[in-house]
C-alpha cells in the first residue's frame, strides 16, 4: 500500500521532471453567508435586499440564501489564497458601506441573532420569473418542513479543485496513463470521491480547530436541551462544544437521518439522491403541495430538489441552464468539491482567516493522497455519530472518542493527524517557496497546547465578558463595520459593482419578460427526472 510519504515523494518527482510546480496550484473560491441585522438592537432585518446591490437572483457575487436577510457573498475561482481574500474584502467593503446607509450591519457568527419566532424570518424574494418563483417556493417548503429559524444558520463554503497537471501526476502515479477523455473524466470523479471519503473520516478535525459556535441565543430553540448550560442572560452554551452548528442541535435533518448516501461510486451516489427525489414522505404529504392556490412546497418527496440533501462536503459540477446537479455530474463528472463544514470566524470581518484557507488546502491534499478505501454503511453511521460528538464535546481534549478502532484520546488523535498534515504542509512550502502552508498547520498545533486559542473558547469568553451572546456579537458587528467604514471605496470598485448591479437587475427583468409558460407548467417540467 502506498503511504502518504510515498505519494508526496512521487509528486515531488513529477514536479522535478516537469520543471514546474503547476501540479501544486490549487483553484479555490469561497461563499460566505451573513445575516443582515439592525445596528441598534441586532435584530434580523425586515428590509428588502438593497437594490443598490443588484438582483439577488442574477448577481454573480452578492445574493441571498434562505432568508431575504441572509446575504451570501461569492468569489470567483482563484489560483491563490490571497486572490480569494482580496475579492472577499472588496465585496465586504462595498456591502458594509451600503448597509451603513440603512443603519444595518452584518452578523459575524454562524448561529443567528435573537429571533422572535418563525415569522420573524423573511423568506428570500427573487422576483416574478418562473426561476425566481421556484427558488421562493423551495424556501417555503423548507419553512414548512423544518421551520425558518434553523435556515438562518450561516457558514463558509470552500470550493476547491486541482490543476490539470496534478491529474497528469495522479494518473501516472496510479498506473492509469494514456487514458481516453471518457476514462480521464471517470478517473477524476473516482479520485474526488476518494477524497470525499477521506474527508468524512477526518472532518472532525475541522470542527475541533475551527468550530466557532459553542453558544446560541436562547430564542434559537423552544426550550433548553439538557446538554446545554445557561451563560449570562438569554444565552445557552455547550460546556465543551466547538460547533453547535454541526451538532444535532444545528443544521440537521431528521428525515434524512436514514438516507444512506454512498460516496463509493459516482453512479451510486447519483442514484441514491435521485431516489430520494422520487420517494414520498408522509409528513411532507400531510403539509400538502398546492393548497387553496398557494404552493407550500415544490413536492412532498423526501427531497424537493437535490440541494436539500445536507452534507458537510459535496461533489460539484457547474450546471447548464435548467440542468439538475446530478445530471451534470453524470454527463461530465466531478469538477470540484464544496467543503460545507466550516463555521464563520467571528473574529474576522470577512468570516475567515487566510491561514484557515491554507490549512484547508493542506487538508484536502492530504485527503486526496492518503488512500482510496471504500466506506461501508456501518462506518458511515459511526463517522456521523463521532462528528456530532466532537462538535458537542470537542473542547474536552482528554475525552475518549471512538474513531473506528476503539476509544482514543482526542488530543492524541488530533496530534497524530497534525503530524501527517505537517508533512504535507512542509512539502508544499518547500516546493512552492510559500511558508504559509507550514505556518497554517503550526498555528493549529498551538491550539492543542492552549485551549483558549480555539475559536469556540474565544467566543465563549467574549460572550461572558459582554453579558451574553447577543450583546457580544452585536458589539463585534458594529466594531467590524466601523473598520470597514474607515476604508474608503475606490472609484474603480464603485464602478465595477455599480455595473454588476445594473446588469443583474436588467437580467432579472429580461427573465421575467421572456417566460412563455405559467409556473405550474414550468414546475412540472423542472421536476421531471433528468
Amino acid at each position: 500500500m502506498t503511504t502518504l510519504t510515498d505519494a508526496l515523494q512521487a509528486l515531488a518527482d513529477h514536479c522535478q521532471q516537469a520543471a514546474t510546480t503547476s501540479a501544486l496550484t490549487f483553484h479555490r473560491g469561497v461563499e460566505r453567508e451573513a445575516l443582515r441585522v439592525d445596528r441598534t438592537e441586532g435584530r434580523i432585518s425586515h428590509k428588502p435586499h438593497p437594490k443598490a446591490l443588484g438582483s439577488a437572483l442574477t448577481h454573480s457575487s452578492i445574493t441571498t440564501d434562505y432568508s431575504e436577510s441572509l446575504m451570501e457573498f461569492i468569489t470567483g475561482v482563484h489560483p491563490s489564497v490571497e486572490g480569494v481574500i482580496k475579492e472577499l474584502e472588496d465585496i465586504h467593503n462595498l456591502v458594509n458601506h451600503e448597509l451603513y446607509k440603512q443603519d444595518e450591519c452584518l452578523w459575524p457568527a454562524s448561529m443567528p441573532c435573537y429571533l422572535a419566532g418563525n415569522e420573524d424570518v423573511p423568506i428570500a424574494y427573487y422576483g416574478e420569473s418562473n426561476t425566481g418563483k421556484l427558488k421562493r417556493v423551495y424556501r417555503e417548503g423548507l419553512s414548512n418542513r423544518y421551520g425558518r429559524i434553523m435556515q438562518c444558520i450561516a457558514g463558509m463554503h470552500y470550493n476547491f479543485s486541482f490543476d490539470k497537471d496534478f491529474w497528469s501526476f495522479l494518473e501516472n502515479h496510479k498506473g492509469r496513463a494514456n487514458l481516453s477523455a471518457t476514462e480521464k473524466q471517470a478517473f477524476q470523479s473516482d479520485s474526488y470521491f476518494a477524497l470525499i471519503r477521506n474527508f468524512r473520516r477526518s472532518s472532525w478535525m475541522l470542527s475541533l480547530l475551527f468550530g466557532a459556535s459553542p453558544a446560541i441565543d436562547d430564542s434559537f430553540l423552544p426550550k433548553k436541551p439538557d446538554s446545554l448550560n445557561t451563560l449570562e442572560k438569554n444565552t445557552w452554551f455547550g460546556p465543551k462544544a466547538t460547533s453547535l452548528r454541526m451538532s444535532d442541535l444545528g443544521y440537521q435533518n431528521k428525515a434524512q437521518a436514514d438516507l444512506y448516501v454512498c460516496y463509493n461510486e459516482v453512479d451510486t451516489y447519483i442514484s441514491t439522491v435521485k431516489k430520494a427525489l422520487q420517494t414520498p414522505y408522509q409528513r411532507y404529504q400531510d403539509i400538502g403541495v398546492k393548497v387553496d392556490g398557494q404552493y407550500r412546497q415544490l413536492n412532498s418527496n423526501l427531497l424537493q430538489i437535490e440541494n436539500e440533501y445536507y452534507s458537510d462536503i459535496r461533489p460539484k459540477r457547474v450546471t447548464q441552464q435548467g440542468e439538475h446537479p446530478s445530471a451534470a455530474l453524470h454527463a461530465r463528472g466531478v469538477e470540484y468539491i464544496e467543503v460545507r463544514i466550516m463555521d464563520l470566524d467571528p473574529s474576522s470581518s470577512i468570516g475567515m482567516q487566510s491561514s484557515t484557507l491554507y490549512f484547508i488546502d493542506v487538508f484536502l491534499l492530504y485527503c486526496m493522497l492518503r488512500g482510496d478505501e471504500r466506506l461501508g454503511s456501518a462506518e458511515c453511521s459511526q463517522l456521523r455519530q463521532m462528528q456530532q460528538e466532537i462538535a458537542s464535546h470537542g473542547r474536552d481534549l482528554d475525552m475518549d472518542f471512538d474513531f473506528g478502532q476503539g476509544p482514543t484520546k482526542l488530543r492524541s488523535k488530533a496530534e497524530s493527524m497534525l503530524n501527517s498534515l505537517a508533512e504535507v504542509a512542509d512539502f508544499l512550502s518547500n516546493k512552492t517557496g510559500n511558508p504559509a502552508y507550514r505556518d497554517a498547520v503550526e498555528m493549529q498545533r498551538e491550539k492543542l497546547n492552549n485551549e483558549t486559542l480555539l475559536p469556540s473558547s474565544q467566543l465563549l469568553e467574549r460572550s461572558k465578558a459582554q453579558q451574553g451572546y447577543q450583546n457580544a456579537m452585536l458589539a463585534l458587528s458594529k466594531e467590524q463595520q466601523t473598520q470597514w467604514m474607515s476604508r474608503p471605496l475606490s472609484d474603480e470598485l464603485i464602478r465595477e459593482f455599480t455595473l454588476k448591479a445594473e446588469r443583474s437587475l436588467q437580467d432579472q427583468e429580461a427573465m421575467e419578460a421572456t417566460d412563455d409558460v405559467d409556473f405550474d407548467t414550468f414546475l412540472t417540467a423542472y421536476l421531471t427526472p433528468q
